[in-house]
């Protein structure tokens, strides 16, 4: 079983990144909240991985705090929650106000995640009740800005993409991207672009 892979950062995307270990690649699904923590491309990274074996294929799921790993496997132990819908809950939801729904039986800001919907948050609810703490679980870490010099319009552009590989619609990004216009200054990282917009959507 793999617990965690440290090497050299070779390429990072919203969902993915590629780490080189003694001449190994490793493609590594991410959530958010992980990328938001990535360093550049070219230097050291380790993440706490989780090692998803499926008759058909072998997957591996990284995060940068064992905290996010622990709240990944939790809800994929929930039926009919998958990986990808744990990964698109843990990007659009921190694990801070995750934990916060949880404990105040609040549904509302999980049922506008991807994949979601009004009775898996009903459900994600009772089957974590108890099983996460009311304090935090989420590991503070600082965070690598990128893309500070990307254009307004380049970093728009990427966070279009982003979103609707998370799964929103073209008229559901657009929307909460005017809205994030209005409140984000022009040097603001494309990662916090991603989280505001996640909050307004």
């Amino acid at each position: 079983m793999i617990d965690f892979i440290r090497g050299t950062l070779v390429n990072k995307e919203i969902s993915s990144v590629s780490v080189e270990t003694h001449g190994v690649g490793y493609a590594v699904s991410i959530p958010l909240s992980t990328y938001e923590k990535l360093p550049l491309p070219g230097e050291s990274v380790f993440l706490n991985i989780h090692y998803h074996v499926r008759e058909d294929a072998h997957k591996l799921y990284g995060f940068f705090t064992k905290e996010e790993r622990e709240l990944f496997r939790l809800l994929i132990g929930i039926s009919k929650i998958g990986p990808k819908v744990a990964l698109n809950i843990l990007s659009g939801i921190s694990a801070n106000d995750l934990i916060s729904c949880v404990n105040a039986s609040d549904p509302t800001r999980l049922e506008k995640i991807p994949g979601v919907g009004a009775k898996t948050a009903s459900r994600l609810l009772i089957e974590l009740k108890g099983k996460v703490g009311k304090s935090s679980m989420a590991t503070q870490a600082r965070s690598i800005p990128s893309g500070g010099n990307t254009s307004i319009r380049g970093k728009r552009e990427e966070v279009f993409a982003a979103m609707v590989s998370l799964g929103y619609n073209d008229k559901q990004v657009e929307k909460a991207l005017c809205r994030v216009e209005e409140t984000l200054s022009g040097d603001a990282a494309v990662e916090e672009w991603i989280r505001k917009a996640l909050q307004v959507i």
